[in-house]
């Protein structure tokens, strides 16, 4: 059951980077064009770079939980190899996995509380969006990461370090 859930949120993770960078791609795009290689009676949109900005963090919250499942953050797992016998490197990884998924819960948390106490707050640019949507990006981000760092943490297998 885990399994299936897992590999549907992994599914939905991926689609919504890809789309979501996508769109970032796009609209910077289309801003730079109206912006340089237009007449002057076309301008870019007043909120582009807004919505570029802000559609940017969702992206690397997404990112960083997918930056988890394939092992590619930065780590000192050469250092403890080197520093401490066999045992002792898994007890320190699960113990610092432990410490980031205690921290990760707690920003989950703030963000939201965060982003209930925003709901009323509108764009600058775009009065009818609510600047929470973005806010959302952190606790959804963080309870991504939670998933992915439980996950390494009941993984039976070692993790094999990414040179």
């Amino acid at each position: 059951m885990f399994a299936k859930l897992y590999n549907l949120l992994d599914k939905i993770r991926t689609c919504a980077i890809i789309v979501l960078l996508s769109g970032i791609i796009c609209l910077s795009l289309l801003q730079i064009v109206l912006r340089y290689f237009t007449s002057a009676d076309l301008k870019p949109f007043a909120w582009g770079d807004e919505v570029v900005r802000l559609t940017a963090i969702w992206v690397a919250f997404l990112a960083a939980s997918a930056g988890v499942k394939n092992n590619s953050h930065l780590s000192v797992e050469f250092f403890l190899n080197k520093l401490l016998k066999p045992a002792q490197v898994t007890l320190a990884q699960k113990a610092a996995t432990v410490i980031v998924i205690i921290a990760l819960a707690a920003v989950t948390r703030e963000g939201v509380l965060y982003t209930m106490n925003s709901t009323r707050t509108m764009l600058q640019n775009l009065p009818d969006l609510s600047i929470a949507w973005f806010y959302a990006s952190i606790p959804v981000g963080c309870a991504l990461l939670i998933m992915e760092y439980l996950k390494v943490l009941f993984r039976k297998t070692p993790r094999k370090e990414n040179l």
